[in-house]
């Protein structure tokens, strides 16, 4: 009798294990560090078209260091902006410290010039999780994470410099296109009209 009470227990405490495994955590999706559509752009529009808020990112590790060095770059250069505000969670943070690290080399600035503020934190995100019975009810856990956002600041606004330059030279080259589209267009096919005798010929 002692030996079937404990098989007994044993089998409950493997069916427990079992349908702990058995419960499926789906990831819920962490607060952002600032809002995706600023109040100055229209939410229902497209995402081209919002011009608030395009130097605030939030990076993942789905995205490539490349792409964000790019993006980067081009918002110093081309659009001006003086401040690119980066923020990473968990396993996104060494890939952050590295784009802060290799931003300053692409960038055409002395390192003196660019300033690089971090700041730490811990933010509390939910997961989801659903028991495999059927019986059970959804069930939500909570826990921490680590988050980490960089600053990083060009002085003297030398990027609006930059982007005004950027703007003059691309004018400059459109001008060039245009006027040379202009000139070909202007020339005019002069057709050599046949000689009198070869008309009577024809005749």
């Amino acid at each position: 009798m002692q030996s079937s009470s404990l098989d007994h227990s044993s089998a409950l405490i493997n069916a427990q294990v079992y349908r702990k495994r058995k419960k499926q955590i789906r990831k819920l999706v962490p607060p952002r560090p600032w809002p995706s559509v600023f109040p100055s752009d229209n939410a229902t529009g497209p995402r081209s078209s919002h011009t608030a808020g395009k130097n605030y990112i939030c990076l993942t590790r789905k995205t490539n260091l490349g792409s964000y060095m790019r993006r980067c770059k081009d918002l110093v250069l081309n659009d001006g902006y003086s401040s690119i505000h980066l923020s990473a969670m968990g396993a996104a943070i060494p890939h952050l410290m590295q784009l802060v690290c290799a931003l300053p080399g692409i960038l055409p600035f002395s390192r003196d010039k660019i300033q690089v503020e971090m700041t730490t934190g811990t933010v509390e995100v939910q997961d989801e999780v659903t028991p495999d019975d059927a019986e059970e009810d959804i069930a939500y856990q909570t826990r921490s994470k680590s988050t980490l956002t960089v600053v990083l600041t060009v002085d003297g606004n030398v990027g609006r410099v930059m982007s005004k330059k950027r703007r003059k030279l691309n004018a400059e080259a459109n001008g060039k296109r245009k006027h040379e589209r202009h000139s070909t267009q202007k020339r005019a096919v002069v057709l050599k009209e046949p000689d009198q005798e070869d008309l009577m010929d024809m005749v």
